[in-house]
């Protein structure tokens, strides 16, 4: 993922406004809502209907839902929940849930499992639908279920959006990611779009990806990804400094799959594509996924490798996570790059 270390440290004072004070009153609070709830094995985005108390989390068909605890529940500040967090359920049937308010009312929330296709797809990965936000717009139907993330909110503190909506006509559109001059504190800002979400909390400031949670849940083993892309390099490529420097700019568009558990991440499969060449009008790109430990001799090794923070997986086994990552310079978060890169991207597909 490459996303640049400035964007992370303006995102902080958004991330501190929107945090759980927003639920905060005089006397005892009546919230008692689950804001998200996730199985170590689902397909896609969980569903939540507040109104009607309802959760449908989907999960490809053959799965065994006895005895599963969940990965992840959050809950409305200063309620409880019982059955707690910890404790296995069996999903084969709906689960019950009872969320108590600070002033002891309660809510019962039903969770069931849908069943998905058994070659799972991303939603919005045709990334024609898009919510605003302010100013600026973000690809999904809206902020709870989409499964993209941009840099975007950061960007529009002091700038302008640098991911974008293009209209194509007759309702297609795609995404337009363009590097751009940082308006605060660095040279450049590259564009990214990521399955995942900014989160809370204060980052490391020599590590920009600590406050990004990266990746959707996801069980499907695809053979290869394709989208149609165009990629210009800009004029100028330069170093964090300003240094004009060999080469010249690259795109990087890649997709990994993951196992979680705890604090573990195990890579199954990788599938990268990396380049400078210049594509003006819309290609169709196929890159295969290698499961596995990669080889030396690919060419993508070294910077396609495990991170510090991975490690390598079984290539048979089920993934749990995918994370897919589109960016407009491929070092930005060095702050390496050209201004005025450009990678627009459509019909991103899992091919299996």
């Amino acid at each position: 993922m490459k996303q640049i270390k400035f964007i992370i440290c303006l995102v902080l004072s958004i991330a501190m406004l929107h945090s759980c004070i927003e639920e905060d009153k005089f006397g005892f609070s009546s919230f008692k809502a689950i804001t998200a709830f996730q199985l170590p094995m689902q397909d896609g985005t969980t569903t939540i209907n507040a109104e009607e108390l309802l959760i449908e989390i989907p999960i490809g068909e053959g799965v065994n839902l006895e005895n599963i605890v969940p990965s992840n529940i959050e809950i409305s500040n200063l309620a409880t929940i019982s059955p707690l967090p910890s404790e296995p359920q069996d999903f084969t049937n709906p689960v019950l849930y009872t969320v108590t308010a600070e002033d002891n009312t309660t809510a019962i929330w039903t969770v069931t499992v849908v069943s998905t296709l058994p070659n799972p797809q991303l939603p919005n990965s045709n990334f024609d639908l898009w919510y605003a936000v302010g100013d600026y717009q973000q690809p999904g139907e809206s902020e709870d279920t989409t499964v993209w993330g941009t840099a975007n909110r950061a960007l529009a503190i002091a700038g302008d959006a640098n991911t974008n909506p293009e209209d194509l006509g007759n309702g297609d559109f795609a995404v337009n990611l363009t590097s751009v001059a940082a308006p605060l504190l660095v040279r450049m800002a590259a564009a990214t779009l990521f399955t995942g979400k900014f989160t809370d909390g204060f980052p490391n400031p020599a590590d920009p990806r600590s406050n990004i949670d990266f990746g959707t849940p996801f069980s499907g083993k695809p053979n290869a990804f394709r989208l149609d892309y165009t990629y210009i390099p800009g004029e100028s490529y330069e170093d964090e400094d300003g240094n004009v420097i060999p080469g010249s700019d690259q795109c990087d568009i890649y997709v990994l799959l993951e196992k979680r558990e705890g604090d573990v991440i195990e890579r199954i499969g990788t599938g990268w594509f990396r380049s400078d060449t210049q594509v003006d009008t819309f290609t169709n790109l196929e890159v295969d996924i290698i499961y596995g430990e990669l080889d030396s001799s690919l060419p993508q090794f070294e910077y396609a490798n495990i991170r510090d923070d991975e490690v390598w997986g079984n290539a048979e086994d089920t993934p749990t996570h995918i994370t897919v990552v589109f960016s407009s310079s491929a070092l930005g978060d060095f702050f390496t790059g050209a201004i005025g890169s450009e990678l627009r991207i459509n019909n991103f597909e899992l091919v299996y």
